[in-house]
């Protein structure tokens, strides 16, 4: 399954608001500068998790971003959701209407396979959603987290 590399950033920007090493509430300029990113691909980032509710944030003096969840309540699918969206990945395009004739037996073979990449899809979104944040802030640093 490929996903966008700004999955893997969303993660991280999730970690990093959840570690009591850091304050409360981080500006944008901030977790850019401790995620060495450009500014522009963290708010693109941080727009995307606040989109899907896993974060919010507050402007002003000593605002900033922060999780509206526990991170027992947040898990990676909602992270992939919010960078990915909720679109299937598997989308038949046709193609073999192209070279083969008997379109009755095409369709019936790219609704087999369809339902197929459908039923892998899930399972993966279901394992997805099974991994919670705070379960890889307690195997990874069980000192620094606030779940």
């Amino acid at each position: 399954m490929k996903y966008k590399d700004s999955f893997e950033g969303a993660i991280c920007i999730v970690l990093l608001l959840a570690n009591d090493r850091y304050p409360q509430k981080i500006s944008s300029n901030e977790i850019s500068e401790l995620m060495q990113s450009s500014n522009t691909y963290t708010k693109k980032i941080l727009a995307n998790l606040v989109r899907e509710n896993v974060i919010a944030s507050d402007t002003g003096k000593g605002g900033g971003y922060y999780l509206i969840k526990d991170t027992d309540d947040i898990s990676l699918l909602d992270i992939y959701y919010a960078i990915e969206g909720k679109k299937k990945n598997y989308h038949p395009k046709h193609l073999a209407d192209n070279f083969l004739e008997g379109a009755s037996d095409i369709r019936a073979g790219e609704e087999e396979v369809a339902s197929f990449m459908e039923q892998a899809e899930q399972a993966y979104l279901q394992r997805l959603n099974s991994y919670k944040i705070s379960q890889l802030l307690r195997t990874h640093h069980p000192e620094r987290s606030h779940a």
